[in-house]
């Protein structure tokens, strides 16, 4: 059996773009995943656009309060069954091999913990920009 990656998703109002980003990680390659959705207290359209994936592996949970990142990243911890742990920002998308390749790199030179580079793209301009 291969590992589990257990994917941290914090929201709170993500209406906007949380469909681009549960999309982005329902198209991942490797497949052995749950993710942790935490809503924070959104008052917007999140909880139902969460619902309306299909996916065994999302699992929703809502804090009784909001709270801050870290303290809700770490509630969220502490229901993940995962061997490994990935976060994604609700703002943020991955490619669809993300997963695969970081796993792999991340074994390959036994590593503990890893990070990527990112593109950052402008919503007016479209512009994109790659950060290392």
């Amino acid at each position: 059996m291969s590992d589990k990656i257990s994917i941290i998703v914090n929201c709170f109002n993500g209406e906007k773009f949380l469909k681009q980003c549960l999309e982005s990680i329902n198209a991942q390659t490797y497949q052995n995943y749950e993710v942790i959705f935490w809503d924070n207290k959104s008052n917007d359209n999140s909880k139902k656009i969460f619902k309306s994936f299909e996916n065994n592996r999302f699992k929703y949970f809502q804090s009784d309060k909001f709270t801050n990142l870290s303290e809700a990243r770490n509630k969220a911890l502490s229901l993940s069954t995962g061997d490994y742990i990935a976060f994604i920002d609700v703002d943020d998308i991955w490619f669809n091999t993300k997963l695969e390749e970081q796993l792999f790199f991340l074994k390959e030179k036994n590593l503990d913990i890893t990070f990527t580079n990112f593109f950052t793209k402008q919503e007016k301009s479209k512009k994109k920009k790659l950060k290392k």
